[in-house]
């Protein structure tokens, strides 16, 4: 399935900025465009053209608390309406054409989020570590990547790939084998608890020396249709960490990233950059099989091989499959509600 052709997905809440980020902004998503600016009360997105002869947005002003279009100069609110036209003789009204269509924005994480569809939640899903446990949150990345965002979060759950594809970092191919896992669904997705002998990941814990191996445990859980969290506990042996993962749509091949972390020590005991540093090689190990794979992703069971250790990818292909059934009978019930009207053609003759 190519990612473009499951249309819920647009109900769910995607990054689009950084809060460091400078406005106005392009912004793509689902294969569309659209700006993001500053208001009084904070960002606003709003389609990418001026509605009077099609200026292209992100290169309008901030001034005052409105958008002001750099073609004419019509300024538009954070509500999308048109509070001023210049050119517009006094004691005439607005057009009522002359508004812009806009979508919520809201700031979690250090990341501004936004939703095109009907929102099925209030924001972005939440995150146990930085939420309820307080621990240190980083921006990791926010980046393109030339891949469906399908295949970035299949390899986000995919437990099978890091013996041969992070050999240079923490995988062992002489370690190809999975221990059995057992997947709990849960009101989002799934969740999943798997034990694991790691080396190589010392720098991530404040350790630098890549030599020391780990007993830990994973907890890799589907937050959403294109959102992971992935937590790593070491039972006290070491500081833990969680991975809090989203993919903003591009189009079918191509992707903005989000990652950001959240560690349980401080500073001194657990140094960001060190771990940052580890975290990017392994990140980049992904990113380069994944630009080389397939955009077009099979949500149904039957159309790969599938093994005992593919229980949470397996899992996921059925969230979606779920997500394009439910899409299906909407659309099959829409098309009922049409069919079902009157012809404007013969009520008219």
């Amino acid at each position: 399935m190519k990612i473009t052709e499951l249309k819920r997905l647009q109900n769910f809440w995607y990054p689009v900025a950084l809060t460091t980020d400078l406005t106005p902004k392009l912004v793509k998503l689902f294969g569309n465009d659209y700006v993001l600016w500053r208001s009084e009360n904070g960002l606003v997105l709003t389609q990418p053209y001026c509605p009077h002869r099609g200026a292209r947005l992100d290169y309008a002003k901030e001034q005052d608390g409105s958008l002001v279009c750099p073609y004419h100069g019509w300024q538009f609110g954070e509500d999308g309406s048109c509070k001023f036209i210049p050119q517009l003789e006094a004691g005439l009204p607005i057009p009522p054409k002359a508004y812009l269509t806009t979508y919520p924005v809201i700031e979690r994480y250090g990341v501004y989020w936004t939703c095109i569809g009907t929102p099925e939640t209030s924001g972005p899903p939440p995150w146990h570590e930085a939420d309820d446990l307080g621990w240190r949150v980083h921006v990791d990345f926010f980046e393109l990547w030339e891949t469906s965002g399908f295949r970035i979060i299949d390899n986000n759950l995919d437990q099978s790939h890091p013996a041969f594809i992070h050999q240079n970092t923490f995988g062992d191919p002489s370690r190809p084998l999975v221990p059995r896992y057992s997947v709990e669904p849960t009101s989002a997705g799934f969740i999943t608890r798997i034990p694991q002998y790691v080396g190589g990941v010392g720098p991530q814990m404040g350790i630098d020396d890549e030599r020391l191996a780990f007993d830990r445990f994973q907890e890799a859980e589907l937050l959403g249709p294109l959102h992971t969290r992935i937590r790593l506990t070491y039972n006290g042996a070491a500081p833990d960490y969680a991975f809090y993962g989203s993919v903003t749509p591009i189009d079918d091949n191509k992707s903005m990233y989000l990652r950001c972390s959240a560690l349980a020590g401080d500073e001194t005991m657990q140094p960001y950059d060190l771990f940052h540093a580890f975290s990017r090689r392994v990140v980049d190990e992904d990113r380069e099989i994944l630009e080389v794979t397939n955009p077009d992703f099979p949500i149904s069971i039957t159309e790969e091989v599938h093994l005992r250790c593919d229980r949470n990818t397996i899992e996921y292909r059925r969230v979606l499959g779920k997500l394009a059934k439910d899409q299906e009978l909407t659309d099959i019930s829409d098309q009922t509600s049409f069919e079902l009207q009157p012809d404007p053609v013969t009520q008219a003759t």
